[in-house]
């Protein structure tokens, strides 16, 4: 049984089709690529694997169970975590307090006992700030822990968010555009971070990535996407050299990226 499994879906808004009888199966443990050109439906799948947008028709599946009507949250705590495409954090609070929000929505403790600071209250409380520096010592920012995270680097905003994700103790991790607006040298930087993370946590990671470096690099299988539709499929080797890729995504010569 995939982990994720994606049938016939469809989403509309108003007259537009973005996305069109979508199949997509992605295995326990993979990391695909979902590539395509700006329009193509890519972030809207993911729109609709979290219930952030509700599907036309078409079923989602995760782990066996569908999530068609399930609100976020109780996607979330299935074990489905995202990062955005456009990085959504809490920008006035510290870096620290921005991975605590996930940890402590996770809490089984109510307003009462944190308000009483019972013995089981403080216990987690505790245990999510140590579980909290884990997670910014993985991404490289234990360091900056107290800071606001309007402070950082842009590529280090886009680490916070990893580690926020990484809160929730995900099964599957959704990352729309990780290495966009990074340098270089950030981006190889977090092609060994995505790799250490889905070791670290046994994730299935579906990644979408204009950086068509980082998508072959990283990943053992690419889906192509195009007016709400597949396109294509298979290796990375193989994407590359498909005529109905490097038309609609690449370019007629190969040269877009």
């Amino acid at each position: 049984m995939p982990e994720l499994e994606i049938a016939g879906l469809d989403k509309s808004f108003g007259g537009l089709k973005a996305v069109s009888g979508l199949n997509l199966a992605v295995e326990e443990g993979e990391l695909v690529g979902l590539i395509g050109p700006n329009g193509a439906g890519k972030t809207t799948v993911f729109n609709l694997v979290t219930g952030l947008v509700p599907a036309t028709s078409g079923e989602i599946r995760f782990r066996g169970r569908s999530l068609r009507g399930l609100a976020p949250h109780r996607i979330f705590r299935l074990g489905i975590a995202r990062t955005f495409q456009n990085i959504r954090l809490f920008r006035e609070t510290t870096v620290l307090d921005n991975v605590l929000v996930v940890l402590d929505a996770r809490s089984s403790y109510g307003l009462a006992a944190a308000a009483l600071r019972t013995r089981r209250a403080v216990a987690e409380q505790e245990r999510a700030r140590r579980e909290a520096r884990e997670l910014l010592d993985m991404v490289g920012l234990g360091s900056r822990a107290g800071e606001l995270a309007r402070s950082l680097p842009y590529g280090a905003q886009r680490r916070l968010e990893m580690a926020r994700a990484l809160a929730g103790y995900p099964h599957l991790l959704l990352l729309d555009e990780p290495a966009a607006g990074m340098n270089p040298s950030e981006v190889r930087d977090l092609c060994g971070l995505i790799r250490d993370v889905k070791r670290r946590f046994g994730l299935t990671v579906l990644l979408i990535e204009h950086q068509m470096g980082v998508v072959m690099n990283l990943c053992s299988r690419v889906v192509v996407m195009d007016f709400g539709q597949v396109i294509a499929e298979g290796s990375p080797s193989d994407i590359q050299r498909h005529s109905r890729v490097l038309e609609a995504y690449l370019g007629k010569r190969g040269s877009r990226s």
